[in-house]
């Protein structure tokens, strides 16, 4: 049965159906200005990129004795190219080992020492024994023994390392496991 038109009311005030508004779809959301846990984000990732710049930046300079004394040791080794001394190198080598401990360790540490106990610490800077066997050996007491025989192409890689590998902490841990 056909609903009744009523005279003088329109056919869509009788359908409530046809008094329905269509549906509204929400607004778009702005992505400015973000949320406050964007902007923690990005503080927080800020703080870690200028953490890691100025970690960076002390350590390349804490380590600039490093890169010289690596220029210096080829130096060294270019010399001895030229020249054939393996007493003037020991000697240069010598030192500039010397050199390099006194910029990395206490003075009192290390100004004193020779022979052995030279050739020791250098073995517990670095956590080794490149320097108390082998061809090193030759530091111990090569520069008062006029028929040394000097390996200059393995002192040479053995300081170069040395150089790259000594730090504090290996002499630390010695410490405490005795």
């Amino acid at each position: 049965m056909a609903a009744q038109q009523q005279p003088g009311v329109p056919q869509q005030a009788m359908d409530p159906l046809a008094q329905l508004r269509d549906i509204h779809q929400p607004a778009m959301i702005e992505s400015w200005p973000p949320a406050p846990g964007w902007w923690l984000l990005a503080a927080l990732g800020l703080a870690v990129v200028i953490a890691v710049i100025v970690w960076a930046y002390r350590h390349w300079h804490a380590n600039r004795y490093r890169r010289e004394a690596e220029r210096e040791l080829s130096d060294l080794l270019a010399d001895w190219r030229l020249q054939q001394d393996d007493f003037a190198y020991l000697q240069s080598l010598q030192l500039l080992l010397k050199r390099v401990a006194l910029t990395r360790f206490p003075r009192e540490d290390v100004a004193s020492l020779t022979g052995e106990a030279w050739v020791q610490f250098l073995d517990r800077s670095t956590g080794s024994h490149d320097f108390s066997m082998g061809e090193t050996e030759v530091l111990i007491d090569g520069n008062y023994r006029t028929n040394a025989t000097i390996n200059v192409e393995a002192l040479q890689h053995i300081a170069l390392k040395w150089i790259k590998k000594h730090d504090v902490r290996h002499l630390r841990l010695l410490e405490k496991a005795a």
